[in-house]
């Protein structure tokens, strides 16, 4: 007597954990389909509140909660951390890196919700005096500008004068 194994699930490849790539998990919640997320950051991040944590209103916590997490009660999904070093169409596959390894996807349907980069328009060079504000890392970087400036304000003119003659 010969068994008959069941076909598997229909496999959707997720790249991004932005809002593009947390939405189309979402709506595969009662799909029968299996899910994965690839993901380069451990959170989702909400980039329209960056200027709280830049100003030091928020926490980078309360608006990158864990992808892990916000998926958590979806039993058709899980992430894996790596960034995404190769799609091949051909062969249907998705290949990623973390930590000096190197992870291998297979997929049957695939969503690309990569994000997007900061752009200058072809003016680079406004990147020296105008940061970005696409990842808590530029948040957190003008917060140390804007801290910075109120310090030195704080210490008024002569400070400057006297730090360098002590």
């Amino acid at each position: 007597m010969s068994t008959v194994q069941a076909p598997s699930a229909h496999r959707v490849v997720v790249i991004g954990s932005g809002f593009g790539g947390l939405f189309g998990t979402k709506a595969l919640r009662r799909s029968p389909v299996d899910v994965t997320m690839v993901a380069k950051t451990t959170h989702h991040l909400f980039q329209p509140l960056l200027y709280q944590v830049a100003t030091g209103i928020l926490s980078e916590g309360e608006i990158a909660p864990p992808t892990r997490e916000v998926l958590s009660s979806q039993k058709n999904a899980q992430v894996l951390l790596g960034e995404v070093t190769g799609i091949d169409l051909e062969s249907r596959i998705v290949t990623s890196h973390v930590l000096g390894r190197e992870t291998v996807t297979p997929y049957d349907s695939l969503i690309v919700a990569a994000g997007a980069t900061q752009s200058y328009f072809g003016n680079n060079h406004f990147s020296e005096h105008a940061p970005g504000m696409k990842s808590i890392d530029d948040a957190l970087e003008l917060r140390g500008r804007i801290f910075g400036a109120f310090e030195m304000a704080e210490l008024g003119p002569t400070a400057a004068t006297t730090s360098t003659t002590s």
